[in-house]
């Protein structure tokens, strides 16, 4: 039997049956969370359900003090409840049964054609009209030109406006066992690991938006899911803000915690790739792209109106970008 969640709020524990709710677990993310509020807020979350796995940066209070947000404390391991999802299915399953949710990163913003005059309602309206209960996207990782302690990001400001690049290419569509039975993998990370000599390649491809139903399980994160499920023609976003100037101290204490994926050999790695940058940035001419809007994604492949990634973005031929919806 699962141990039930600390509920930290005095506000009633209620999600509405037509509420749009975002869930999402998170650790001293003081610097991201007045931002990530608004921007959802703006595209009509109705309801947010935080996790906070022990923070000691205000993240909690913050939290708490907020109007429409839940919040529960989890202070055991992350990476013993397969790195925070056991929490998230517990959440989805008691209070979600049947809405329409989106997991999510304190870090990320979710992006798809035209989001900037559309809404959450509009989206799953046109994806419950198309028979579909799920939604495949990219992640983007976002960076500066600037170095990294030189980007100046303050909480609350629009982090498009610092962290404005992206890597145009090149990226992968794999072949995988769990649903959606496709992973993406490349982007900056992979690109400054590879010169460092590093096998690692992060995982580039969730499913954050559903439809949730009991019984369902997030796996390798938001990467897969347990039980298969219609996925929109449409292909959306993450953009990744992890790439700013607290990110090098993050790596150090990440590592020392040990929490994460392989004891957080990934923050290790990227830790050492910003040592190896002295003080530049992961700017790279030819390969760095200014994020403007969706309309300029759509143009380049990266995201799609009609069920396929661009081969320019994947780097071959357009069937071979094709994704089952």
């Amino acid at each position: 039997m699962r141990e039930a969640l600390e509920y930290l709020c005095s506000r009633p524990l209620v999600v509405g049956p037509r509420d749009h709710v975002l869930v999402s677990v998170v650790r001293n993310e003081i610097l991201r969370l007045p931002y990530f509020l608004a921007y959802y807020r703006k595209l009509g979350i109705d309801r947010f359900i935080f996790v906070d796995n022990g923070s000691t940066d205000g993240t909690r209070e913050f939290l708490i003090a907020e109007p429409a947000v839940l919040v529960f404390a989890e202070d055991r391991s992350f990476a013993a409840s397969r790195f925070g999802m056991d929490w998230v299915g517990q959440v989805l399953d008691e209070f979600c049964e049947g809405n329409w949710v989106l997991v999510a990163d304190a870090d990320e913003l979710l992006v798809w054609p035209a989001c900037e005059t559309s809404s959450i309602s509009r989206l799953t309206t046109r994806m419950e009209a198309e028979g579909a209960q799920g939604l495949f996207t990219i992640t983007l990782d976002m960076y500066s030109r600037k170095a990294f302690g030189r980007i100046g990001y303050a909480s609350g400001k629009d982090p498009r406006d610092y962290a404005p690049f992206f890597d145009r290419r090149p990226y992968r569509l794999v072949s995988a066992r769990l649903f959606p039975y496709w992973q993406i993998y490349g982007g900056v990370r992979e690109r400054v690991f590879r010169a460092l000599g590093s096998p690692i390649s992060p995982t580039m491809s969730k499913v954050p938006l559903l439809r949730w139903r009991r019984g369902q399980q997030f796996l390798l994160s938001s990467h897969g899911l347990g039980l298969p499920s219609p996925l929109a023609p449409l292909r959306g976003a993450l953009l990744h803000f992890k790439l700013l100037d607290d990110i090098y101290e993050k790596c150090r204490r990440e590592v020392a915690r040990g929490e994460h994926f392989n004891r957080g050999s990934e923050y290790a790695a990227l830790g050492a790739a910003i040592e190896k940058a002295q003080g530049a940035s992961f700017y790279e001419p030819g390969l760095s792209a200014r994020y403007s809007d969706t309309a300029g994604l759509l143009k380049r492949g990266i995201l799609s109106d009609e069920g396929a990634f661009g081969p320019a973005l994947i780097g071959g031929p357009a069937d071979a970008a094709k994704l089952p919806t």
